[in-house]
């Protein structure tokens, strides 16, 4: 375990065998890995994106380019961390492209009618709300620490900080989505 509890990502024996595999030819173990990383790579996505359809869209192409470059992995025990790297790089240039491009809203008459979400999908709405007010170089340190389960030395060597650089960025984060999550409730209730 890591710091506040949570589990730290090290070489992976398994991982390693699975890239031999996958560089020995073998199809099957490119399927396997994808099962075994996916999960925890789209809800970083998700969490970084805060849209679950272009998560999924970076998940593939997080995948696609693992899939091409596998062969330049120098530490295959490291795959974890690796594939972390890909996505948190497609989610940075997702983000740009987004201040990049102002996105004009629907007219009403092409608005689809949705229905009412349920207790649980309000909560998780409230949560995904105050995480993306979060600032992107303070929520992706948090998502590594707190989702993904890497310490502080992990992020900090997967994002090209310092570790102390990383702490704060982590508090701070904290901190925003803490005052963000506040302040949601706080319009709820008026």
């Amino acid at each position: 375990m890591s710091e506040a509890g949570a589990p730290r990502a090290e070489p992976n024996d398994a991982d390693a065998l699975l890239v031999a595999r996958i560089r020995a030819g073998d199809d099957d173990a490119f399927a396997a890995l994808m099962e075994r990383h996916q999960a925890a790579l789209f809800r970083y996505l998700r969490g970084l994106l805060g849209d679950p359809e272009q998560a999924r869209d970076l998940l593939q192409e997080t995948f696609l380019r693992a899939f091409r470059a596998i062969g330049s992995l120098d530490q295959p025990g490291m795959l974890r961390s690796w594939l972390f790297r890909i996505a948190h790089n497609q989610a940075l240039s997702a983000l740009r492209r987004r201040r990049l491009v102002g996105w004009l809203p629907l007219p009403i008459g092409l608005r689809s009618a949705a229905p009412e979400p349920d207790r649980h999908a309000i909560a998780s709405a409230h949560v995904a709300e105050a995480l993306a007010r979060v600032p992107p170089q303070q929520r992706a340190p948090l998502l590594l620490h707190l989702v993904a389960g890497f310490s502080y030395a992990e992020v900090a060597a997967l994002l090209g900080l310092s570790e102390g650089t990383v702490r704060m960025r982590i508090s701070r984060g904290r901190a925003a989505f803490r005052a963000a999550y506040g302040a949601g409730e706080d319009d709820d209730a008026s």
